[in-house]
């Protein structure tokens, strides 16, 4: 008997309309486990290299972990894996509410769709009864109006995720929506369901979760609550949110400002931080399941241009990129960008990548207002960078142009502006500059989906834990360090903030673990397990043709410094940014081109497990 998992996916054929499931064996749940490490083995079987991310052939596969829907703190979380628009390779992205829980109640551990729709459908999914109805009415709709629809049409606790318009018009960053302020926002997962005519997918299950021991887990919940109780980060977190994040990145010089031209933005302070956001928060809200933090900010504006404005947020990613990213000190119009974002169906992090770089391009004259189509896209200019919003989810216009981020808009402008760019891999750079913390170099080029802040954190060591952060050494090991702290978390599947500010450490995973499963992993299995996922992602990219040359990254975090702040006048260099990939690789047993070893495969013996068909 299986404790914690169900045993099985759904598979959703939409061009035949047809349902099947798949079984999962015991062997292969305990070697991939769930989350990312499961979505890695589906992935390398089920899409063939060469794949078109928005073909019908690729698959958009929707995964639990062991722990979900367990009452485990943080795992409310699902993970959309599939073929990225944004990269060309691995997608996986994340996000919370109740699909986790629901699919497991309908005796799921996820879902497997592929082909193409034939019109604009919606999925319902009760227990063993899979409906998929006409969404045409609602093509063009924004996300809340969806899930309003849904929650009325199906229940008003189903679980549940849509795209908006910008998923419909396969913009590359369009991000998938649940639980209407939750996205899973990078890579262009809503695109692959735009391009699929699949506009939602609900799910409602009258099961249950057994557990191997559930009087195990009650009592450690309520020894981590405690030690939560008495966490500084953890209290901080809490009462502020991720807003706190701002100022810790600007004192260190890694704030994002004015298109990551420098590192800090003093007009942020007491305005956008988390002060101005406090000031502005109406209440709170937990993930489901999450029985600790309750760190989500419900926030109001009261007064001016965007008056009534309410939102779940802003987080301090989207704080970042569509504030001082913008030279934006006016918290309201980031409110207003971020609900934009959220109903449109956008990554609030790529959106305000794409905006800092248009207004750069203004400055240089490298853009002018008759190529924006009559827009004043000047730094500041938000009432402008607003509008653009709406015109890039319809690719209307100068949106349409915005609408494939970044690299692409580069490509096309030409002129040097590829310098500042910034991206890897077609995949935006979260709002950490890493010239403030050599560590975060590594992460952004090396990962798989791309530029990407939550494979690991180097923050977290290199301005909080006390890392020198303008040193190569040791840069390597501690990121892969990170990196399969975070891979063991996405895989069970837990929020990481469960790790960062209650704080827990994998052996107290373990124990949730063992507590759901039965299933007695020494802490050194799961890094072991951790190790495994991440080579087999990195063969899932160098099968599709990445090579070390795509673990890049713009001239303007390698060549150049910021003018003001702790990081003036230091640059990476890239014979430093070289020696810290190179050690990287190393320690992950890879060659001197970023590709697994004959050694490191072996180890792994991934070619003796059973392949998933469809």
């Amino acid at each position: 008997m299986l404790y914690g998992y169900k045993g099985k996916l759904l598979h959703i054929d939409l061009t035949k309309e047809k349902t099947k499931t798949i079984p999962l064996s015991e062997t292969i749940l305990k070697k991939y486990i769930g989350g990312r490490g499961l979505g890695a083995k589906l992935y390398w079987d089920l899409i063939p290299p060469g794949t078109d991310p928005l073909s019908p052939q690729n698959v958009l596969m929707v995964l639990s972990g062991p722990v979900g829907g367990a009452l485990v703190p943080g795992s409310g979380k699902h993970v959309i894996v599939t073929k990225s628009p944004a990269s060309g390779g691995w997608l996986d992205t994340y996000s919370s509410g109740r699909m986790t829980p629901e699919m497991k109640f309908a005796g799921y551990d996820g879902l497997v769709i592929t082909g193409r729709a034939s019109r604009p459908v919606f999925i319902f999914i009760e227990d063993e009864k899979v409906e998929i109805r006409d969404a045409k009415s609602f093509w063009g709709k924004g996300s809340f109006e969806t899930e309003d629809y849904l929650k009325e049409a199906f229940h008003p606790d189903c679980g549940e995720m849509c795209i908006g318009p910008a998923g419909e018009n396969l913009v590359k960053y369009a991000c998938v929506n649940s639980e209407y302020f939750r996205q899973a926002g990078r890579g262009g997962a809503g695109a692959v369901m735009g391009s699929k005519n699949l506009k939602a997918v609900a799910v409602k299950g009258s099961g249950g979760i057994r557990c191997a021991d559930m009087e195990r887990i009650f009592a450690l919940i309520q020894e981590h609550y405690k030690i939560f109780k008495v966490s500084p980060i953890g209290i901080a977190r809490h009462r502020y949110g991720t807003p706190l994040t701002l100022n810790i990145t600007h004192p260190a010089g890694m704030l994002p400002t004015r298109n990551f031209s420098t590192g800090q933005f003093e007009r942020g302070i007491g305005t956008i931080d988390k002060d101005g956001v406090a000031n502005a928060t109406t209440s709170d809200r937990a993930c489901y399941g999450c029985p600790i933090c309750g760190c989500s900010k419900f926030v109001e504006v009261n007064e001016g241009l965007y008056k009534d404005t309410k939102l779940e947020g802003p987080e301090y990613e989207t704080i970042g990129l569509l504030g001082s990213n913008l030279d934006v000190d006016y918290l309201p119009s980031i409110i207003k960008a971020n609900y934009l974002c959220d109903d449109l169906g956008m990554d609030t992090i790529s959106a305000g990548n794409v905006i800092g770089f248009v207004m750069e391009c203004m400055k240089k004259g490298l853009l002018t207002e008759k190529e924006t189509g009559g827009l004043d896209l000047s730094f500041g200019n938000y009432q402008t960078a607003n509008e653009l919003l709406e015109l890039i989810a319809f690719r209307k216009g100068f949106g349409d142009f915005c609408a494939d981020g970044v690299r692409d808009m580069a490509k096309a402008i030409g002129r040097g502006s590829e310098d500042f760019a910034m991206h890897s891999k077609g995949l935006e750079f979260p709002a950490y500059d890493p010239r403030a913390g050599w560590g975060s170099t590594i992460t952004y080029s090396t990962t798989a989906r791309g530029g990407c802040h939550r494979r690991a954190w180097p923050p977290m060591k290199e301005v909080l834990g006390g890392v020198h952060p303008f040193t190569t050494e040791g840069k390597g090991q501690m990121v892969k360090e990170l990196m399969d702290d975070n891979c063991i978390m996405h895989s069970l599947l837990v929020c990481d903030f469960q790790g960062k500010f209650i704080p827990l450490e994998t052996r107290h995973f373990r124990d949730y673990l063992h507590a759901v499963t039965g299933w007695d992993y020494s802490v050194q299995d799961l890094y072991g397990c951790a190790e495994m996922i991440e080579t087999l992602i990195r063969q899932i990219n160098t099968r599709e043709g990445f090579t070390a040359a795509d673990d890049s990254l713009p001239k303007r975090v390698i060549e150049e410094s910021h003018p003001e702040g702790p990081t003036k006048d230091r640059v990476i260099g890239a014979e430093n940014f070289k020696k810290m990939k190179q050690d990287f690789y190393s320690v992950r047993g890879w060659d001197s081109n970023g590709i697994p070893t004959r050694e490191t495969l072996h180890r792994f013996k991934f070619n003796e497990d059973t392949t998933f068909k469809l």
